[in-house]
């Protein structure tokens, strides 16, 4: 029926499973060292930091890390975990690398990380391994400039009104709540532009 379809993996599904594959990493390096450690500390917390894109992070401007007891920079407090650990640093560098091809539409770049895997975790070598083996429709979600992201998104908001909800007694009242909600989202981003 469609001679000239491609199958494209969607970026949003490729850098789930990057984060989820450096998450486990983050975890299992953390488990080796003792809990009073800073080492220990570094990976425990804050976290959320590793999952930006390196260029979003704070750079200027410093804010108070209590679990390491000091004033850092967004930026600052990653780059500390990653002069302790290589395989950290490694595997940092691939999510990062990637997150960026994707983003710049640059398929060099994603082969380029692709086979660049020294001193990578094992749970990063596995998915990566899986990108190689589905390279040509992970490069064709670098032309894309579809992503599944907003539905995703769409997807979790209803999910998480039903969890707080505790069940609704009448199902059009959970449809209204998410069609407010919806429309609360999109009344702030006009206020907002």
């Amino acid at each position: 029926m469609f001679p000239n379809a491609e199958i494209v993996v969607d970026r949003f599904h490729i850098i789930a499973m990057m984060t989820r594959a450096f998450n486990q990493t983050r975890v299992q390096t953390m488990k080796k060292y003792d809990k009073k450690s800073i080492e220990y500390r570094l990976l425990k917390f804050s976290w959320k930091l590793y999952l930006k894109h390196f260029d979003e992070l704070e750079v200027s401007q410093t804010f108070y890390d209590r679990h390491l007891r000091q004033q850092l920079t967004q930026q600052g407090r990653v780059q500390m975990e990653l002069d302790t650990d290589d395989t950290i640093s490694s595997t940092y560098d691939a999510l990062q690398g990637i997150m960026s091809c994707l983003k710049n539409h640059d398929k060099d770049g994603i082969v380029y990380y692709l086979y660049k895997n020294e001193n990578l975790s094992f749970q990063m070598k596995e998915t990566l391994k899986t990108f190689k083996s589905n390279l040509e429709i992970v490069l064709n979600a670098s032309e894309s400039k579809y992503s599944n992201g907003p539905i995703e998104g769409i997807n979790r908001m209803i999910k998480q009104i039903q969890r707080t909800a505790f069940g609704f007694r009448n199902f059009h009242h959970l449809i209204s709540r998410i069609k407010l909600q919806q429309t609360g989202l999109h009344f702030l981003v006009l206020v907002n532009n």
